[in-house]
């Protein structure tokens, strides 16, 4: 009976040990990077409990646009006031001396005003990088991606600028540059976001994200098209607001407010409203 007995907790000890010391290899594989590497579902959702999702926001930032043609001014910059109003909904007000423009994102929906006219329903290459600053839900920002052409399925290590990250997304072909959101692995805090469209790779980066109560916002972003600087903006304020009216986001009530533009090539004035986005074809024939 005492050998039996015995014989029982030999054994007990033996199992004991073992698991423990698989628990302790695994523990040891993780810390040399064999640590486990969560679904997008479930690092957007981690990414979103550190960001927060408030009521709403409203900021004030400059957005200096790079002018490589003007090498007496190399750039110029535009005012722009953005306003949150979550779930899901974005206005943006950019007041200059040659021109007024109004956009607003509203579930997935999109207008672009150009000095009282209605020019676009497609939202601007180079604004992209509020996606991650407007979908602050994770089922939001997984769709959002998504439709950004990122393969959602995947989720890997990288080293970038000597930060460990988590990335979303992978390339085509092995060693090209792809779509795909990269997110610190100690903060999750998104750094970079990169999206392929009509021909262009756009890439964005998050610098000095601050907070305001327990919300997180980044004050800086820099574009980049096809690896050239683009763009950088500045984010002068933000501040965590609410009560701001439905109107607002209203895209269909907007719509019966403003006219659409008249396609008319010899319109001087609707060739030249888009300061932004001719920006852009000028910066593409550079590098053509």
């Amino acid at each position: 009976m005492v050998t039996c007995n015995l014989q029982v907790m030999k054994n007990f000890f033996c199992l004991t040990f073992f698991i423990l010391f698989f628990n302790l290899s695994f523990i040891l594989a993780s810390g040399t990077g064999e640590a486990f590497v969560p679904q997008t579902p479930h690092l957007l959702h981690l990414v979103i409990q550190k960001i927060k999702q408030p009521v709403g926001i409203q900021a004030y930032q400059t957005k200096k646009i790079l002018n490589y043609e003007d090498s007496e001014i190399g750039f110029f910059e535009l005012e722009e006031k953005l306003i949150y109003s979550y779930p899901k909904r974005l206005r943006s007000e950019i007041i200059s001396d040659t021109m007024t423009s109004l956009t607003v994102e509203s579930d997935f929906r999109f207008v672009k005003i150009m000095d009282g006219v209605i020019v676009s329903h497609d939202k601007s290459l180079v604004d992209l990088y509020t996606d991650i600053l407007l979908y602050r839900d994770h089922e939001s920002l997984l769709d959002q991606l998504a439709m950004a052409g990122i393969d959602t399925t995947k989720v890997s290590f990288q080293r970038y600028n000597d930060t460990i990250c988590y990335v979303i997304g992978r390339p085509l072909e092995k060693g090209k540059p792809f779509s795909g959101l990269w997110i610190e692995k100690e903060s999750f805090l998104p750094i970079k976001y990169v999206v392929e469209k009509n021909g262009w790779m756009v890439e964005f980066f998050y610098n000095n994200w601050q907070r305001a109560s327990k919300t997180w916002y980044p004050m800086q972003v820099s574009i980049f098209l096809d690896n050239q600087l683009f763009a950088m903006i500045h984010v002068r304020s933000f501040d965590l607001k609410s009560g701001f009216s439905p109107v607002l986001f209203d895209i269909a009530h907007i719509e019966q407010l403003y006219p659409k533009s008249d396609p008319d090539p010899f319109d001087e004035n609707l060739q030249q409203a888009d300061e932004l986005d001719k920006r852009i074809e000028d910066f593409k024939k550079l590098y053509e």
